[in-house]
């Protein structure tokens, strides 16, 4: 059975050409029953916990019932056999949606795969298909990172997102809490919290809840934080071209987050953030 187009170019990569984190397939007996489509008990499938889409809006997941209840289910879910039934592997939009029409069976792809294949073709899948907010995207972005040591480069290679997209939706992951929930929650834009990078995570806060209640558009807050920019003390430096490069450069090396501050004296620090003692002990074996 051919690969269905629906699963994306960098989908099919996963799936068979990188070795590391190809899908098991026993045989090739096995390889055309774990590709084919199956009716499973919606009720044996349980959500997978790599899931990067956070947030799912009623409006949206009615929508899809709706198409669904119309024309019928058109793509298949992807998921893995586990002790309990069947773990999610891609598609829980679609599972919900099946959920919500109380229909008894989905139509799924039964696929092979370790708990590592399972949480990257995940994140990939629904980084490609599924429209994901920027805060999601830049967490999933993160923790191919983190736990895969993937770097930028091969999370454009593997998402078919371009390399300047992947490291601009990384420092999304610099804004405070308080800013992501916000824009997870799609009460402002990616163009409000690109804006606040520059500020401190106290004064990110206060500038997004300024922007709620004026209602501000993108380029008024521009405006504003270059007003505030002349006489504030807690808004950053903004760095040149030449250290954000240089950043890049070392995180890929180190596959962790990297952030480096200097004043005009050319004293300054380097700042190397880790998320698990395993980490850090990657990143000492990397600099040894």
């Amino acid at each position: 059975m051919s690969k269905r187009k629906a699963l994306g170019s960098g989908l099919e990569a996963l799936l068979s050409d990188k070795p590391s984190i190809s899908v098991v397939q026993s045989n090739q007996d096995a390889n055309t029953s774990n590709k084919s489509v199956q009716k499973i008990p919606v009720d044996k499938i349980s959500r997978n916990i790599n899931q990067p889409r956070k947030v799912f809006f009623d409006g949206a997941l009615e929508s899809m019932a709706d198409s669904i209840l119309s024309n019928g289910q058109l793509s298949p879910i992807l998921v893995r056999k586990v002790n309990s039934g069947y773990e999610l592997i891609a598609g829980e939009r679609r599972w919900r949606a099946i959920q919500s029409l109380k229909q008894d069976f989905i139509d799924a792809i039964v696929m092979e795969a370790s708990d590592k294949d399972s949480a990257l073709i995940a994140i990939v899948e629904n980084v490609q298909r599924e429209q994901l907010n920027a805060i999601e995207e830049a967490q999933a972005f993160a923790k191919l990172i983190r736990e895969y040591s993937m770097t930028h480069e091969d999370i454009s290679k593997y998402t078919g997102k371009s390399r300047s997209h992947v490291t601009n939706i990384l420092r999304l992951n610099e804004l405070s809490d308080f800013v992501r929930t916000k824009l997870l929650n799609g009460e402002i834009d990616m163009g409000h919290a690109r804006a606040v990078l520059s500020l401190s995570s106290a004064n990110q806060a206060s500038t997004i809840k300024a922007v709620i209640s004026r209602g501000l558009s993108v380029r008024a807050l521009e405006s504003l934080i270059r007003r505030k920019a002349n006489n504030s003390k807690n808004v950053k430096k903004l760095k040149s071209q030449d250290t954000i490069i240089l950043e890049q450069d070392i995180s890929q090396k180190l596959c962790a987050e990297v952030s480096i501050s200097h004043n005009n004296k050319g004293q300054g620090k380097l700042e190397i953030k880790y998320e698990s003692l395993a980490q850090l002990d990657g990143i000492i074996k990397k600099i040894k």
